[in-house]
């Protein structure tokens, strides 16, 4: 059965493209046992990880989108003064 489950979840995580709850869904459900955590619990802590990731990619994507000339740093700035 726990197979059948770890299926599904995979499945499902893959055609929603949700490529974080694939990877953390079980290692949370552990925690969530042990630490007897409500299914709302569960449920709020693997989507809070799918979205910071999810925000995460997007912000990346977005800095890479805008072909800045070069990475600086506060300390590039204060050398040049």
């Amino acid at each position: 059965m726990a197979s059948e489950t770890a299926s599904t979840l995979a499945y499902l995580a893959r055609v929603l493209k949700t490529p974080t709850i694939a990877r953390v869904w079980e290692q949370l459900a552990d925690t969530a046992r042990e630490q007897g955590w409500s299914h709302e619990q569960y449920l709020a802590a693997v989507l809070q990880r799918q979205v910071a990731d999810r925000e995460a990619s997007g912000t990346r994507l977005r800095i890479a989108g805008a072909h800045f000339p070069a990475m600086k740093t506060l300390e590039d700035f204060c050398r040049r003064t």
